[in-house]
């Protein structure tokens, strides 16, 4: 959304809007802004998490992933001199009593030994990824601390059953809970019958591996032994939770995913839920229900906070608004806490983006290239033979009519009457070793040429057989060939725009409302029905659908502006009647494609 600003900001925004305009004359120069729009959403992402590694071993639990997560970068500036890591495996292993014993250098264990060693060959540990613990051994005589920033991730590894698991616990590093809170609520880790926690070591400062007390605090970043008692998928007291992935990924379509948050305890909690690490104004909303306004998706609060009741799960919607965003993407993290120590890091990241780069509505249509569907309400007609009859007056009831647009890659509005998305397959070559690859990937494709559906396949499948999916509008209806089923209508696709289209009839056309085949008096030929006639009527429509900046009356959308459009709308009928009739309403429309190009070629 704009944002108001003062004098000495706005000169600054000019001066970068010039300077961006002129990097588009330049390949190199463009190629580097995309490298930086990248960038800065890689940053967003990224959070630093600080270990202090002693002397001897450390058992350590890293929950971010460099982004160069080769074993190599992570450690090799380290004065490290082998780390491991256990190769989970649905089998039972026995914990190590004695770190310094190297017992673990056996099957079932990743390794690593700094290049500089001779048992550098025997290296089988080659990426370090995120929520998972290691055991490292500092050669440094005295503590060194170790910053290592990476991308937070969702995924955690599974519990072996009826093993100890050398794993860490996503806690605050300002107030960690005691053994004891935090896994109270696992079946398999406490027993409630005997108000006992399964067996917990952890590594002290002389390198031996201790029983833990249930009162002993957890610590962020280190890792346990921890027996887990037949399977489990526990996470935490409070569990975050997401449809696909390890985070939220809107990619270049999505609006709207789920984050689920579920109450693993006896007790109701307070789930906290905040934004961090953005690369630029916050452009996340929550549904929220609002009593006598229905839906509403307000901006994400500073903290947001859901109260999931004892054992039951909160669903959260959240949406991404990419008109506010400033560059081509978005990024950032949601902290999850639930205030007695639990803290687990979401990844948010999406594509796209509302706000071109070069300013003016031209730039705008171009970024709203697609196929966008929507209908008009008719709530308001003009009465012919009153005093003002260019006046629409209120009507006792609405007629919707279905809307079809679509918009090129130039930014040029086109009304369709019909379309229909079929798939253009792919094309293969071969790579330098002789294998098929892909050259050009299949895609979806939109016609409105029905001479051209053979030359492609169905979009979907109907009874097993491929088939493409129709879309069409009965209430627009204008002259065309099956090459060009489309009107072109001026004006930009942008907000504070007004597209005008000029539909017209001709008196022979065989959908004009006055000609009639069988009606001597309609049927456009002379009395002795042996030539022409004009008797009915040229029909034409001037019709003006004028964007709003604010959207119409309606539901609530959290990404108005972008993959939602609407505004006034307006015709002018002239031909029905001797005096024009006009009506007026509103319309809607959603972007059901990102497809720019309509009826291109069967080959990529």
């Amino acid at each position: 959304m704009p944002v108001c600003l003062g004098a000495q900001a706005t000169e600054k925004k000019d001066r970068r809007t010039i300077m961006i305009a002129h990097l588009f004359w330049r390949p190199a120069a463009l190629a580097a802004l995309l490298w930086l729009v990248h960038l800065s959403v890689a940053r967003a992402q990224t959070v630093t998490q600080t270990l202090t590694l002693q002397p001897g071993w450390n058992a350590v639990y890293l929950e971010v992933q460099p982004s160069n997560n080769s074993a190599n970068a992570v450690f090799g500036g380290l004065p490290v001199g082998s780390v491991w890591t256990r190769a989970e495996r649905l089998s039972a292993v026995d914990y190590i009593q004695n770190a310094s014993e190297a017992a673990f250098n056996q099957a079932g264990w990743l390794g690593w030994f700094h290049p500089s060693r001779p048992e550098a060959f025997l290296n089988n540990l080659f990426s370090v990824t995120a929520n998972r613990a290691y055991l490292i051994k500092s050669t440094n005589a005295t503590p060194v601390v170790w910053n290592i920033s990476g991308r937070p991730s969702l995924r955690q590894p599974a519990w072996v059953p009826d093993s100890y698991n050398l794993r860490g616990v996503p806690v605050d590093t300002n107030s960690p809970p005691t053994f004891l809170n935090f896994f109270r609520h696992s079946k398999a880790h406490y027993t409630a019958a005997t108000a006992q926690l399964q067996k917990i070591y952890r590594l002290n400062g002389s390198g031996l591996w201790t029983q833990v007390a249930t009162n002993d605090a957890t610590k962020s970043g280190e890792a346990y032994w921890i027996y887990t008692q037949g399977a489990s998928d526990y996470v935490a007291p409070l569990t975050p939770t997401v449809e696909l992935g390890d985070g939220l990924d809107f990619g270049v379509e999505l609006t709207e995913l789920d984050l689920r948050l579920a109450n693993k305890s006896t007790s109701a909690m307070n789930a906290l839920v905040k934004e961090i690490n953005a690369n630029g104004p916050s452009a996340v909303s929550y549904y929220q229900f609002v009593t006598n306004l229905g839906g509403q998706w307000p901006n994400l609060p500073g903290i947001l906070v859901q109260t999931p009741a004892a054992g039951t799960e909160t669903r959260v919607r959240l949406a991404i608004r990419r008109q506010n965003f400033g560059t081509n993407g978005y990024a950032s993290i949601l902290e999850i806490r639930d205030g007695a120590g639990t803290r687990l890091l979401v990844p948010v990241i999406a594509s796209g983006g509302g706000n071109s780069v070069l300013p003016g509505p031209s730039n705008e249509a171009r970024g709203h290239a697609g196929l966008w569907v929507g209908s008009a309400t008719i709530n308001a007609v003009s009465e012919a033979h009153s005093a003002n009859s260019t006046n629409p007056t209120p009507t006792k009831s609405e007629l919707n009519l279905r809307l079809l647009l679509h918009v090129d890659a130039n930014g040029q509005t086109r009304l369709l009457k019909e379309v229909i998305q079929m798939w253009r397959n792919g094309t293969y070559t071969n790579d330098g070793s002789g294998n098929l690859v892909v050259d050009k990937p299949g895609q979806y494709v939109l016609l409105t040429d029905d001479t051209l559906i053979g030359q492609f396949q169905g979009a979907t499948l109907r009874d097993g057989e491929p088939v493409g999916r129709r879309l069409s509008t009965v209430g627009y209806d204008f002259p065309s060939t099956s090459g060009s089923n489309y009107l072109n209508v001026a004006g930009f696709f942008a907000a504070g725009q007004t597209l005008a289209a000029t539909l017209m009839l001709p008196h022979d056309h065989p959908n004009n409302p006055f000609k009639h085949k069988f009606h001597p008096d309609h049927d456009n030929l002379n009395a002795r029905f042996d030539g022409p006639a004009v008797e009915s009527f040229t029909v034409t429509r001037l019709v003006q659908l004028q964007l709003t900046a604010a959207p119409p009356p309606g539901p609530a959308v959290p990404d108005y502006g972008y993959n939602e459009l609407g505004g006034n709308y307006s015709e002018v009928i002239t031909g029905l009647h001797k005096n024009p009739v006009h009506v007026a309403g509103t319309f809607r429309l959603r972007r059901a494609a990102y497809i720019a190009v309509l009826n291109p070629s069967p080959t990529p």
